[in-house]
């Protein structure tokens, strides 16, 4: 119970601090590596909450935001397609169809672990806000793969990590690198 009670004070004083920035958050993450993915958790909600109360307060200059998320969207979108995709599956010693299932956001965000997200953000060289905005995003359809049918193809809904990865049938040494992938080297 004590535990629960210590746990629930971190997060709160996490949630009160009055810089709430990236160091702020590996502050807390260095202090309290076993509540590091309830503070990383806690600490994107709070800035989407800090993003939708700015926006509220702004009239009408969303335009540049607008522009700002889209140009945003892009950037992951191209390090995730084409020549990038082939490139970062090989660097990562995962398929490509790893790599276009966080593309065509096929993958339901809560169920990532969050060192994934980060080392593939990494290895993308995208920033890990871009990316979490990028599999957020349903607004604008997912990027689909164009082949010549009678109907235009529907979008599927996100799955789970676990049954998108049990899925691809991954070999021995696919494993591995995924394994890899999914550790965290402590920077997050």
């Amino acid at each position: 119970m004590s535990a629960k009670m210590d746990k629930d004070d971190i997060l709160d004083d996490f949630a009160t601090e009055l810089s709430l920035g990236p160091e702020t958050l590996q502050n807390y993450v260095q202090k309290f590596p076993s509540l590091s993915v309830e503070l990383t958790d806690l600490y994107h909600e709070l800035r989407l909450v800090d993003l939708s109360t700015a926006a509220d307060l702004m009239p009408l200059e969303t335009k540049s935001v607008d522009e700002s998320s889209e140009q945003s969207a892009a950037v992951v979108v191209k390090a995730l397609s084409g020549t990038n995709l082939r490139g970062l599956a090989q660097n990562l010693g995962l398929p490509r169809d790893f790599i276009a299932g966080f593309r065509d956001r096929k993958i339901r965000l809560g169920s990532i672990p969050g060192a994934v997200v980060g080392n593939l953000a990494r290895t993308a060289r995208v920033s890990i806000h871009q990316l979490i905005d990028h599999l957020q995003n349903t607004a604008g359809p997912a990027p689909q793969m164009a082949y010549k049918a009678d109907a235009k193809p529907l979008g599927s809904a996100a799955v789970e990590f676990d049954d998108f990865v049990a899925g691809l049938d991954l070999d021995e040494s696919e494993m591995e690198a995924l394994n890899k992938l999914c550790a965290s080297n402590g920077s997050d």
